[in-house]
């Protein structure tokens, strides 16, 4: 089976994902803004990487429109992994009919462009004033606290495994 990692990066996260993915696979990783949909039908699978922004994927609906034979989807966020988080990306995303994978990543201030950066800080300081925080308020004040990495390897394994037995 022919295989290719595609992939929207921002900030780095999710390039790392993908080629931490490809390496396993044995197969290459592109960036997304390098690929033409010609190419795409050259593979019987595509494993799709972006990162999070406002619940949608990034990159994901461009993907989709190149029509690939199988779409295999990872997502990179800076929240943490849960059922929850998964259930929404799907629904938003319109993937009831794609594997769906989420990868924890991080937040890094100083690669990330003006626009982004500004809102980002400006929720961080609006919830940190607020007092009675919910827990999803608490858990993204403390996400916007500053840039950290909690991107890992291991968190590759099931989307790996799943692509190696083609049980998708």
């Amino acid at each position: 089976m022919k295989r290719l990692v595609v992939y929207q990066s921002a900030t780095g996260f999710t390039e790392k994902y993908a080629t931490w993915i490809a390496e396993k696979l044995s197969c290459e990783a592109k960036e997304l803004k390098g690929v033409k949909k010609q190419e795409i039908g050259n593979y019987d699978m595509i494993i799709f990487g972006g990162w999070i922004m406002g619940g949608m994927i990034m990159g994901l609906d461009k993907m989709q429109k190149m029509n690939p034979k199988q779409l295999v989807v990872f997502a990179v966020g800076a929240s943490n992994d849960s059922e929850e988080v998964r259930e929404n990306l799907k629904t938003q995303n319109h993937l009831e009919q794609s594997p769906l994978f989420y990868l924890e990543g991080g937040l890094a201030f100083e690669r990330m462009s003006f626009f982004p950066k500004t809102i980002l800080k400006k929720m961080g300081k609006s919830i940190a004033k607020k007092e009675n925080k919910t827990p999803q308020e608490q858990e993204m004040e403390k996400l916007f606290a500053g840039s950290f990495d909690n991107s890992d390897i291991t968190k590759i394994e099931p989307l790996v495994a799943a692509v190696e037995a083609a049980t998708l």
